[in-house]
């Protein structure tokens, strides 16, 4: 019998282990001083654990079968920090364990919950009725496929689980009304900052589809967001004005920083900074929880002693179920 593999003991230096896994993104074929090897990342519950084959015959099947369930034989190694080598394998023939079996995601009425807690705080903070309609307009749009709500944030990174978009948004939302308090003179600027922090990841509903690269990808989320962002216009017209529509798309294009087109306003550059702050927290945790030992390492920093952290069953991500789902809406 297969079980899914227990990636965090598996990763453990020495450990030999056995078991189901899944690729959920293409791997990557490098150059090393004799041959060719493998480098990709086992995905389990939000986590993405390196691994990397050394024998041709191992990464063949990889090669021929593509993303999915694999039956694997990992010993635990570190070099530059821990990873799996992947001394066997095989694709899963089975049909009991699915790729849900691997994913987390958070319930939608939860971030619905989570979305009206902030909104009330940030109408107290200085946002306005006015921009939460527009939020609700844009959410409904037809063109979004009801699919904030779903998505993922990422793929391999900060919330790349089901509904990891609206949960990014969400703690963008709540560092703002930290900063609404803090610095006083940002509130005649609060509906501005608040939509923006909607439409800045808004493209990813059309660069991602169920946590995998859409069929456009290569048109990224930037490009995708303005464009989607100009279906709005004549709406934002009616409610603001042409300089808030630009401002908007200040921050979709900018708000990467020095990763693609700079910011060129002052909100592009906020939202930045919060974005910033809340993926690359998100994504520590997340590398803290994976990691084996008492540190882990970071790709500009070098070795980082960890943190205390609360047990697992206190993270907002837990997995979807039907009988979950059932008991809520009954």
């Amino acid at each position: 019998m297969n079980d899914i593999l227990d990636l965090k003991k598996a990763i453990e230096k020495g450990n030999h282990a056995r078991g189901l896994v899944y690729i959920k993104d293409k791997p990557e074929m490098r150059s090393g001083k004799r041959n060719d090897y493998m480098n990709g990342f086992f995905h389990l519950k939000e986590k993405d654990y390196p691994f990397k084959v050394w024998e041709s015959d191992v990464y063949d099947i990889i090669l021929e079968y593509g993303t999915g369930i694999y039956v694997v034989e990992t010993v635990g190694s570190e070099f530059r920090g821990a990873y799996l080598t992947v001394t066997d394998i095989d694709l899963y023939p089975g049909t009991t364990v699915t790729q849900d079996d691997f994913l987390v995601g958070i319930p939608r009425y939860k971030l619905e919950q989570m979305l009206a807690d902030v909104a009330a705080e940030l109408m107290q903070r200085g946002t306005t009725e006015k921009c939460w309609n527009l939020v609700d307009y844009t959410l409904r749009h037809e063109a979004l496929e009801d699919r904030f709500m779903v998505e993922g944030a990422a793929i391999k990174h900060h919330d790349n689980i089901v509904g990891g978009l609206a949960n990014h948004t969400i703690k963008m939302l709540r560092i703002l009304s930290a900063l609404l308090v803090n610095n006083p003179p940002l509130v005649e600027s609060a509906d501005l900052l608040t939509y923006s922090i909607f439409m800045h990841d808004i493209g990813k509903v059309f660069e991602y589809r169920d946590l995998s690269t859409s069929e456009y990808w290569y048109a990224n989320h930037r490009v995708r967001g303005i464009e989607f962002l100009s279906h709005l216009k004549d709406e934002i017209l009616v409610r603001y004005d042409e300089e808030f529509y630009r401002q908007v798309q200040s921050v979709i294009a900018g708000h990467h920083g020095l990763y693609g087109d700079h910011p060129t306003t002052v909100a592009a550059t906020i939202v930045h900074y919060i974005d910033v702050l809340e993926s690359q927290t998100t994504e520590l945790i997340s590398q803290q929880q994976a990691a084996p030992g008492d540190r882990l390492r970071h790709p500009d920093f070098g070795f980082l002693q960890m943190i205390p952290l609360a047990e697992e069953s206190d993270d907002p991500a837990i997995t979807i179920t039907e009988e979950e789902n059932a008991n809520h809406h009954a």
